[in-house]
């Protein structure tokens, strides 16, 4: 199952929840309406009709309220569920070697697959091994491990254990679980009110006629509630198993280690711990650990251990946790110490990785399924990442320059002009440091400029509302100061205002559409993403219509230049938000045959290809430059 596959069905199991979360919500009102009326039809003079209207709308004015309120207490995305769990949030800054190995394979992992940068946290409170990955978007998304992971995991076992957590990311699993939370909460309002009226009632000991009733009457609410509960966690942990076989598999196929995810299941069947959360909190995120918190095998949201070894080596026995105890005591020093880094040892390995020929088909399928290849790149890229560009990324104060420093133009009348839009906006203190930044920034390859800006943008997620708009601003003035903007200005603008929106709005669903539907649109980025790669209106054209064939057969738009681009590319690309996850397939597949029918794949080709799948949620790994193999 490919990544338009995954999120497809991310969306049938969205609507399959939905209804059964409805069901459960209207079968916990009938039952209220029932007890209620119960305890009424026993009193004199009730008016049972007008009760049963008042309890119906009370009961589903808990139930809603209460989802809606959880909701909101997880709008800052996961660094809010991690922070409730006693996360704390991991930077550059730190010392600490086992962290700092940490942050080098999710920054590895995110350049494989191309999705923004998460906040990583570690849950230090925690012996036990396991991890999660939360948020609404990719954006706003958060990676947790426990201490224990981090002193029991060698390198290659992290690598499994992230790779499993991206896969969440990638498949569309944490608006679904920040879903479930809120949807839980709400049928678990319904107990808490009827165990708060309970204890209240009992602890009076008031002995007036009516109280036994009243009592009877919490006692049946409560149970209500809880059966609700039960009924909805069920529901919870059958989808939540189903979607955990689902990232073990992915993140064998991104690594192709299956020893590594294999190593760090069986130390937590060795360890006395095991994956066992502490906080009191676990439960409510059980659907989104590495591995079950509480072991309850009705409710476990994760298939059996033994189970998920298996279907990595089916040798594997019960019996060979045992053996894991020993080997986990061995390697817990070796985990945080001699493999703390081997990503130093490879610089440059991204030049040196066979390349991958651009098939449409193959490109395409390279979204969200980052592969050995892409990850073997990644370590290379990331060792080649200036230290400075990495410094940076550890606070907003940071970023904020060095992303403005990747705006600074060549030329002498705009690098003035810019110079002044940056007195105003930062202060000449913070222009010295606009000026440092510049000089590192000028060591990267032009190929490789976006995604190296790219891992600036978890920092500036950090900047206030009012600091946000004033980065706006000053990229916006930086861009347009000599009156165009280029393909690299442009993406930058598209993926930034991308990773903010989505960090501010959350999810947006859309009723999806089909290709035929938004046959405007389509036609200007192909156009654009034509005009980008050839210089030639007759070359342009004709790439412009290889594509254009694949994706809608039946309705060929005539190509026309598009002029201003960036603002109707722009355009189109918020239109095209709305398509199927397999029109988006298309789509990529359509691009690529369009950049691909000159067989030269150009640094302005690979840029917009990689913003026209970021904004459309589409992760994809860097295409670079170097690829000499296009065939069609």
């Amino acid at each position: 199952m490919d990544f338009y596959a995954r999120q497809a069905a991310a969306r049938r199991q969205t609507k399959w929840l939905l209804g059964g979360f409805l069901l459960a919500v209207a079968l916990v009102v009938i039952a209220v309406d029932l007890v209620v009326v119960g305890f009424a039809s026993s009193q004199e003079g009730a008016d049972v009709g007008s009760l049963l209207f008042v309890t119906t709308l009370f009961t589903l004015a808990i139930i809603c309220g209460a989802s809606i309120f959880r909701t909101f207490t997880l709008r800052d995305g996961g660094g809010a569920v991690a922070r409730a769990l006693g996360g704390t949030r991991v930077d550059r800054g730190t010392t600490d070697p086992a962290q700092l190995r940490l942050l080098n394979v999710v920054e590895e992992m995110t350049i494989a697959s191309g999705v923004p940068m998460p906040e990583v946290y570690v849950l230090e409170n925690e012996a036990g091994i396991n991890a999660f990955a939360a948020g609404h978007t990719p954006a706003n998304a958060a990676v947790a491990v426990t201490q224990g992971a981090l002193q029991r995991l060698s390198r290659d076992e992290l690598q499994g254990v992230i790779a499993h957590e991206f896969s969440h990311i990638l498949n569309g699993d944490m608006a679904l679980n920040i879903r479930l939370m809120g949807w839980l909460f709400g049928l678990l309002a319904i107990a808490v009110i009827g165990r708060t009226v309970l204890r209240h009632s009992s602890g009076r000991g008031d002995s007036r006629r009516g109280h036994g009733g009243l009592l009877a009457l919490a006692l049946a609410i409560m149970i209500v509630g809880y059966v609700g509960l039960f009924f909805g966690r069920l529901l919870q942990a059958a989808v939540s198993r189903k979607r955990e076989q689902l990232a073990d598999a992915s993140a064998v196929q991104f690594t192709r280690n299956p020893q590594g995810l294999k190593g760090a299941l069986v130390k937590i069947g060795g360890l006395s711990a095991g994956s066992r959360l502490e906080t009191a909190d676990g439960e409510e995120v059980a659907h989104m650990l590495f591995a079950t918190g509480q072991l309850r095998r009705l409710l476990a949201t994760h298939p059996p251990l033994v189970e998920r070894i298996q279907a990595l080596d089916p040798s594997f026995k019960q019996q060979d946790f045992e053996r894991a105890v020993a080997l986990s005591e061995r390697d817990a020093s070796r985990a945080t110490l001699a493999q703390d880094d081997n990503s130093a040892n490879i610089s440059g390995l991204a030049a040196a990785t066979p390349t991958v020929p651009a098939v449409p088909a193959a490109i395409a399928s390279q979204v969200g399924n980052p592969d050995t290849l892409q990850i073997a790149r990644a370590v290379g890229l990331r060792a080649d990442v200036p230290p400075a560009v990495i410094a940076a990324a550890a606070s907003p104060n940071t970023a904020l320059p060095m992303l403005l420093a990747s705006l600074i133009g060549e030329q002498p009348a705009v690098n003035a002009a810019q110079r002044e839009i940056l007195a105003r906006f930062l202060g000449a203190d913070l222009l010295a440091v606009v000026d440092q930044h510049e000089r590192s920034l000028a060591t990267v390859p032009p190929q490789l400029r976006l995604p190296v800006v790219q891992l600036l943008f978890p920092a500036l997620r950090r900047l206030t509302l009012d600091n946000r708009r004033r980065l706006r601003r000053a990229v916006n003035l930086l861009a347009r100061v000599d009156g165009q903007t280029d393909v690299f200005e442009c993406s930058l603008i598209l993926m930034l205002e991308a990773a903010l929106n989505d960090e501010l709005t959350g999810p947006r669903e859309f009723v999806t559409q089909t290709l035929a539907r938004l046959t405007a649109p389509v036609a200007t980025v192909f156009a654009v993403l034509a005009s980008q790669g050839s210089a030639d209106p007759v070359a342009a054209r004709r790439a412009y219509e290889a594509g254009l064939a694949l994706v809608l057969p039946r309705e060929r738009p005539e190509f026309r230049p598009v002029d201003p681009w960036p603002e109707q590319f722009a355009q189109a690309l918020q239109a095209l938000q709305r398509l199927h996850p397999y029109g988006k397939r298309s789509l990529v597949e359509g691009l690529v045959r369009t950049i691909a029918h000159d067989e030269q794949l150009s640094t302005a080709e690979a840029e917009l290809l990689r913003t026209v799948c970021a904004v459309l949620r589409c992760p994809l790994p860097p295409l670079l430059p170097s690829v000499a193999s296009l065939p069609q």
